[in-house]
């Protein structure tokens, strides 16, 4: 019976008879009263479940394994990112202590300094909901929790489109600013210390930090800074009832930076050891999708009959 009730065909039919709408659908009662699946003999129910129990826990474990893959693959992918960032690229560079305690020693050559010493420090705002004129012929990227997603899995460098826009009129009549392409946005309310960089001139909503990078700094470099620090970003929010980075904690970052050439390499090497890690994990989660399809296919044919007995031995 279990079986049954996993088995492709019973949900998809399930599904369509489902009544109300969005996320108040449900199965309606009749829908089970009716339901009339067709049952072989129970000592060969008791084959076909015990057959299924034995090659589903076998893909279920190699399923298990992909995902304790996808997290040696995250762990490599922020480890590079780290070590590019703490340590640079050169392992026989002279090291000098960073006076940071998460940092610990930093090359010899690196400047240490606060962040605002290097960008300059902004953030957002939205412009008032109840002026309609404010969300009229709105034509400005505008960057807000909703497309916060698009950073989550740390692939992605730059910002993609917007879920909202706003217009020139709700910009003038608010805090929000129009920033330059190369804003590093950080996110700082709910779905903390994820970043990106802005493509092209974008404002955002005043749930990030935007940092507008000067000279001394490249907005790819200070872009895996941020990614380097997550954890401590996680830390210092773990067990707040409302997870935020505060002013005063933001514009306190202390941060190293190597000269301007060496961020450009470091970037590019980071880029091109991260996509083969990104690739590695796509392939992953391609076998996943086909372990996952194998046994939900497995399972229809079995308690429909279409495997024959002597394959169930």
């Amino acid at each position: 019976l279990f079986y049954l009730t996993i088995a492709h065909d019973f949900r998809s039919f399930g599904a369509s008879e489902m009544l109300g709408a969005g996320g108040q659908k449900r199965v309606p009662e009749r829908f089970l009263k009716d339901w009339m699946p067709p049952l072989p003999p129970l000592n060969k129910q008791r084959r076909i479940a015990a057959f299924l129990d034995e090659k589903t826990a076998r893909i279920d474990g190699l399923i298990a394994k992909k995902r304790e893959l996808l997290e040696r693959l995250a762990e490599k992918r922020q480890a590079l990112i780290t070590q590019a960032v703490t340590k640079g690229l050169n392992p026989h560079a002279p090291m000098k202590p960073s006076g940071i305690d998460w940092l610990g020693d930093i090359p010899a050559h690196w400047e240490k300094g606060n962040l605002r010493r290097f960008a300059k420090m902004k953030t957002g705002h939205t412009p008032s909901r109840s002026v309609p004129d404010y969300w009229i012929n709105c034509e400005i990227p505008w960057f807000t929790l909703a497309d916060v997603w698009q950073l989550r899995d740390g692939t992605r460098w730059f910002l993609e489109e917007t879920a909202e826009k706003i217009s020139k009129v709700g910009l003038a009549n608010s805090a929000a600013e129009l920033l330059p392409k190369g804003t590093v946005v950080f996110s700082r309310t709910a779905s903390v210390g994820y970043s990106g960089i802005m493509p092209v001139e974008m404002a955002t909503s005043q749930d990030f930090w935007n940092w507008v990078c000067g000279d001394k700094i490249t907005s790819e470099y200070l872009l895996l800074i941020f990614r380097c620090m997550k954890e401590k970003f996680d830390a210092i929010t773990n067990g707040s009832t409302h997870k935020t980075i505060y002013q005063g904690i933001a514009a306190g970052l202390e941060i190293c930076v190597p000269p301007r050439d060496e961020q450009e390499v470091i970037a590019k090497a980071v880029k091109e050891r991260a996509t083969k890690v990104d690739h590695a994990k796509q392939q992953v989660l391609r076998s996943i999708d086909l372990l996952t399809e194998y046994r939900s296919a497995l399972i229809t044919a079995a308690v429909t009959g279409q495997i024959a007995e002597d394959k169930m031995n």
